[in-house]
């Protein structure tokens, strides 16, 4: 009898370990499709330039005042490495993996929502069209998702039996999300309040039994598990905290060759809290993230409703403990002025881990056979509930990845650089080889406002990047002397605009989108134009394009041959 339950026992487990496979192959079969279609945000621009320095030159300096975390950058390069050289398919790689290893995060989690409830919230993580979204955009949200997923569920294992092992697996987690963006603090604020409730309000329950640990605190009271926490596992926390130095001085760093940015990261906190305050370029009302929550979540988001009131009705410990983490956050980010769309990420996160464990307490009703029939009938169904969003959240996703990238209908497709951007690409390329003396290493350029994606695609095209100058201000007269085009948007694109209308020799001007209510404006000499429409224009010109095999490397600027020489 015992051997048949040992028996039924590993088929569930072998059951569970292949429906978390199953969830990791559809968010790789979500995120891959496709992922070179749409055109790089600026952020992916900037993002990738940073990551060819550290791909040619090993170097990486953290910038505290405007960028995020240096995880990113070193994360990108090794997939430059695997996937045989930088590409647009590379770039994006790192967060496609990320964002499709997430189920597995949450299996640890087990005990305490039950198989059903970590695949739920799992399958919810994998075909939500935010998290597929930004897990096909190189920028660091996912990444702190990802951190904060470890972290919670490290802090929900030590809380239930407090070791080294959970400690250091909450530590981990934790240095892996300040290690990606400074809003980890928000975070990690957060997850404090949540444990602090559920130990103020939540109701002990029973200890170990069947489930392992089914509750948050392995069923000691407050003084207990205060006690245990703190006074009975210091070696934990001295052991966490010390994890959590290492990484810390390891990437902001730079694996100790460059020490500012150490203190960078504390500096962070100034300008981000100051862009916080102010919304910078970045202001939103209050009811920003609300919005953006019912498109994300769909019909998810209402389903939280009776998991938060079954969770404070039980006065359940880790139920508390995820309201107030889904709320926190939400109050918090809505409470910032400054506000961008993959933010909601950091809210979609509790709200889906909630109805997992809503799924996971209906599921322990209907198997309860104490419970009135009627009442296991509705439990039943409520298991399954989340099911029903799951379509709506796949189509949105599905319309994302194959076509919808760039719709600015779309609240979180964000100052998405648009596709009539790639004919910008298909001129310059096509006018640098329309030319007779052309060498395959492109046109003498000036691009004013360097954020924008053309650097990394026309060097992913071979052009020598020594032959361009990326400016932060209008052009002077002898740049455009030396110059063979100009690329000008931004604030400084009516400065730019004055100086080329005063040329004594003719240029050809065009005008391409860039972004919701920007443009991008382009002169090219037009002698070179003209040769490039004789050579038949766009239609000779095609785009998309395999990066080249001849990239070339630049030459070291002083800043890295100074950091040698130190």
């Amino acid at each position: 009898m015992e051997a048949d339950s040992d028996r039924a026992v590993r088929r569930r487990d072998a059951l569970f370990v292949l429906g978390l496979l199953c969830l990791v192959a559809l968010g790789f079969a979500l995120r891959l499709p496709g992922l070179a279609d749409k055109p790089l945000h600026s952020d992916e621009g900037v993002n990738g330039w940073f990551s060819l320095r550290l791909y040619w030159w090993n170097y990486y300096v953290y910038t505290h005042s405007d960028y995020h975390g240096p995880f990113l950058y070193y994360w990108n390069v090794l997939w430059f490495w695997l996937l045989g050289g930088p590409s647009d398919e590379a770039l994006r790689m790192g967060t496609v993996v990320t964002g499709s290893l997430l189920p597995l995060t949450l299996a640890p989690a087990r005990p305490f929502v039950g198989r059903i409830g970590v695949l739920m919230a799992g399958l919810l993580l994998v075909v939500a069209p935010c998290f597929v979204y930004f897990s096909r955009t190189n920028i660091h949200e996912i990444h702190l998702i990802f951190g904060t997923c470890v972290w919670a569920v490290g802090m929900a294992r030590f809380a239930a039996k407090p070791g080294l092992r959970w400690g250091l697996t909450a530590a981990a987690g934790a240095s892996f999300a300040f290690i990606n963006k400074e809003t980890a603090l928000i975070t990690m604020g957060s997850l404090g309040l949540s444990a602090g409730v559920a130990w103020l309000f939540g109701r002990q329950e029973a200890g170990d039994q069947r489930n392992d640990e089914p509750d948050l605190f392995g069923g000691r009271d407050r003084h207990q598990a205060l006690t245990d926490w703190t006074v009975n596992n210091w070696v934990p926390w001295a052991a966490g905290a010390g994890l959590f130095a290492v990484v810390i001085l390891l990437f902001f760093s730079s694996f100790f060759t460059h020490w500012g940015g150490v203190g960078g990261f504390f500096a962070a906190y100034g300008p981000w809290a100051e862009y916080g305050v102010s919304g910078r370029n970045q202001g939103k009302g209050f009811g920003y993230f609300f919005e953006l929550m019912q498109l994300t979540e769909g019909l998810a988001l209402p389903l939280t409703v009776p998991a938060a009131l079954w969770a404070i009705w039980r006065r359940h410990r880790l139920g508390l403990a995820l309201v107030t983490w889904l709320v926190s956050t939400f109050l918090v980010y809505s409470a910032i002025t400054y506000k961008t769309p993959w933010c909601v990420l950091n809210i979609d996160l509790p709200a889906f881990l909630l109805l997992g464990w809503g799924a996971g307490q209906a599921w322990q009703a209907a198997r309860d056979f104490g419970v009135h029939p009627v009442a296991r009938v509705l439990a039943a169904l409520l298991v399954f509930s989340p099911l029903l969003v799951v379509p709506g959240l796949l189509r949105q996703s599905l319309t994302d990845t194959r076509d919808g990238y760039d719709d600015k209908k779309t609240p979180y497709v964000y100052v998405q650089t648009v596709r009539g951007y790639y004919p910008l690409l298909q001129d310059a390329l096509g006018v640098a080889e329309a030319r007779p003396e052309d060498d395959g290493r492109g046109l003498r350029t000036l691009s004013v406002d360097a954020k924008n994606p053309y650097r990394w695609y026309v060097i992913l095209q071979g052009w020598d990047h020594d032959r361009a100058d990326y400016l932060k201000q209008p052009p002077k007269q002898k740049q455009v002397d030396a110059a063979d085009l100009v690329i000008a948007t931004g604030k400084d694109l009516s400065e730019t605009q004055k100086l080329m209308d005063q040329q004594t020799e003719p240029w050809h001007t065009e005008t391409y989108p860039l972004r919701p209510g920007y443009r991008v404006t382009a002169w090219y000499r037009q002698r070179l134009w003209d040769d490039y429409q004789a050579a038949g224009g766009r239609e000779v010109s095609v785009w998309p394009r395999l990066p080249s095999r001849d990239i070339l490397v630049p030459e070291a600027p002083k800043e890295v041959l100074d950091r040698r020489a130190r």
